[in-house]
């Protein structure tokens, strides 16, 4: 285990945002991950997990304590059968490389969670979706290791994940590393195609294919098709990592989409007709609750794409659900979230929150 010192960690980051990390440990295997708990046990040192860092900001002073980047590899077929495979993946692969390779598979359960950034290991802990899916769908359990370097492994049932959270991210496994992700996934279901508009293009894809004679009964093509279709709706709104284009410093989306209450949705309603907005886009949650849109709600609060803030911050050209850095500081990107929360509260009485971590 090699521990590297004062090592910037801005550029681990997709914000391109933060100081230095004082320990900084780059984590392979399990005996790693050991190793490093047991340094900052005798250091008195405190750590955070690092994946892909598409969801992490850190703030400009750095972190005192130690970074373990997750970097263990893998993706191993556990069992098959005709209608499905389970894969355990290690938490250090990529997420979207997990994904294109499953989709070449001709396996479905992740294909419109296509061109998300980051990794597998991360990907439980905020219960990642787009587009009609979400990856706690496919899971089967998490393999952790617990603070005193214990592994565990967490069911389904027991990470209690729902919209956009888990017990990994704000419950009683907090604390816990992931170091493995096991998935189910199917042979046989047909791709996710639910979400209004992807089903759209779907629709105006398969029309335009017909000259072409596509054959949409090839399970394979029609989920290679569909995972380029979501890429491609991903990179219209800058959502696909890319250094070429600024409007990528940006951890996606920042904010969720707010869930309220049945009796909050009539009173939103309401305060939005008043405002002259009659047709509010509002979704039934499963739960039974309603879900707003976090996109509709910031640009009917005077929020628009490409508006800059002061600090070198900004909103995306593309989506203004996407807050980046344009060459400032976490502090002014703070101050941006908090402006932006500030006035859709004001204006529609409804709190935004923060979706990606922002690190001590």
């Amino acid at each position: 285990m090699l521990v590297q010192k004062n090592i910037p960690l801005a550029p681990l980051t997709t914000f391109r945002l933060g100081g230095q990390a004082k320990y900084f440990i780059s984590i392979k295997t399990t005996e790693d991950l050991k190793d490093a708990l047991t340094f900052c046990q005798k250091n008195q040192l405190p750590y955070v997990i690092l994946g892909g860092g598409s969801n992490t900001i850190f703030r400009d002073h750095g972190f005192y304590g130690a970074i373990f980047l997750i970097q263990i590899p893998g993706i191993r077929c556990l069992d098959a059968n005709e209608s499905e495979v389970l894969y355990e993946v290690g938490a250090g692969v990529v997420w979207d490389q997990f994904v294109e390779y499953v989709v070449k598979q001709g396996l479905s359960g992740v294909e419109c969670l296509s061109g998300i950034p980051g990794s597998v290991g991360a990907s439980p802990i905020q219960n990642i979706g787009a587009y009609g899916q979400e990856v706690k769908d496919s899971i089967i359990s998490v393999q952790c290791i617990d603070e005193n370097g214990n592994p565990k492994t967490i069911s389904n049932e027991e990470s209690k994940f729902t919209y956009r959270n888990s017990e990994f991210k704000s419950g009683k496994f907090r604390n816990y590393i992931i170091t493995s992700v096991r998935f189910k996934l199917s042979k046989e279901l047909e791709p996710c195609v639910i979400y209004p508009e992807v089903k759209k293009q779907w629709e105006l894809f398969l029309s335009e294919s017909k000259e072409n004679q596509y054959e949409a009964e090839d399970r394979f093509l029609k989920l290679e098709s569909l995972r380029n279709l979501i890429i491609n709706l991903r990179k219209k709104k800058s959502m696909v990592v890319d250094e070429s284009d600024p409007n990528t410093r940006s951890a996606g989306s920042f904010f969720t989409n707010p869930i309220i209450s049945i009796s909050d949705a009539e009173k939103f309603l309401i305060q939005a007709k008043k405002l002259g907005h009659s047709d509010p886009p509002m979704f039934d949650d499963h739960t039974g609750a309603k879900k707003l849109s976090a996109a509709w709600l910031i640009e009917h609060s005077g929020i628009k794409k490409g508006d800059v803030f002061p600090g070198g911050v900004g909103i995306s050209t593309n989506h203004c659900l996407g807050l980046i850095n344009i060459n400032g500081t976490t502090s002014a990107l703070l101050e941006m979230a908090e402006s932006i929360q500030n006035r859709v509260f004001d204006t529609f009485s409804i709190r935004l929150e923060m979706e990606p971590v922002l690190r001590p």
